[in-house]
């Protein structure tokens, strides 16, 4: 047995089963672990993984993080870009919404972006006029057929900004981010394939080892510690296998945690993952998605 094969005969016998309860959404059974001890991971950190038609979450780290509720930040931007494109608020990827001419600590959101440039950019004030020219109503029972957390956008509009997915009143858990990720590239959200596929090319994040990755940061402050905590939500294509979708998420009571790091995190612990994540995977059924 190789190395790399090693490795995973080993995470895998360290996992163990944990049965979760969640909500209103059939909730399979946890199978967890912890990091790898060659990556290192803030102290409250969760990464889950779920492949549809699995029994069971893969969770490394402290299991009752993975049903903890964060604040979405800008991975909410996977669902306001459909949003965007089911209202017709947006056309595709090149769609632009007018920069005002504002200066913003991010010299890449100093023009007029568009779409695809804005989500991978992360562009708050795009997002923020786009959520704005949508209606609330439709957002509300957007999120509440998701079963997207909380699904609390109580603050719509509160001083003149759509503001409820950044550091305020929607929250959604690690457990939560996959589902709702399998429901949308399942074909089960009622969203159109075709406005999926463009969110699927704004998701392009490259190779890591043998799969596709696909995926959407998020940072915000958390206000008990006022330190940042952060996302990486996703999935990776597996070739002739199912997807697989991801969330981490990592805070540290002493420090900010980026996003870009956890990003890191997630591809390292893929490169290790990638025996187990092939066969939990499964192959691709006849029908696709």
């Amino acid at each position: 047995m190789n190395l790399v094969l090693q490795k995973a005969a080993g995470l895998a016998a360290c996992l163990v089963l944990v049965f979760a309860v969640a909500g209103c959404r059939s909730v399979p059974e946890y199978r967890c672990g912890q990091f790898p001890a060659s990556i290192e991971t803030p102290p409250e950190t969760v990464a889950v993984f779920y492949t549809p038609g699995a029994s069971e979450l893969l969770v490394f780290g402290d299991c009752a993080l993975a049903r903890e509720r964060f604040i979405p930040c800008s991975t909410f931007k996977i669902v306001s870009t459909l949003m965007g494109l089911d209202s017709g608020m947006v056309s595709g990827k090149s769609a632009r919404l007018g920069y005002d001419g504002q200066k913003h600590e991010y010299e890449a959101w100093n023009r007029d972006v568009t779409l695809q440039e804005a989500f991978q950019a992360s562009c708050v004030w795009y997002y923020k006029k786009l959520v704005g020219k949508l209606d609330k109503s439709y957002v509300q029972r957007t999120l509440d057929r998701l079963h997207y957390g909380n699904a609390d956008i109580s603050v719509w509009n509160r001083n003149g900004h759509n503001v409820f997915w950044i550091e305020s009143s929607l929250l959604i858990s690690p457990e939560e981010q996959v589902a709702v990720l399998a429901d949308i590239f399942s074909g089960g959200a009622g969203f159109r394939p075709e406005h999926v596929a463009i969110l699927r090319d704004c998701m392009d994040a490259g190779t890591v080892g043998d799969f596709r990755m696909y995926g959407k940061t998020g940072t915000g402050r958390n206000h008990n510690t006022n330190f940042l905590e952060s996302w990486y939500v996703g999935f990776v294509e597996i070739p002739g296998k199912d997807r697989v979708f991801f969330a981490i998420h990592g805070a540290d009571p002493k420090r900010n945690v980026t996003s870009a790091s956890l990003r890191e995190t997630l591809a390292a612990l893929i490169r290790q993952l990638e025996p187990i994540l092939q066969e939990y995977a499964g192959n691709i059924p006849e029908s696709g998605s």
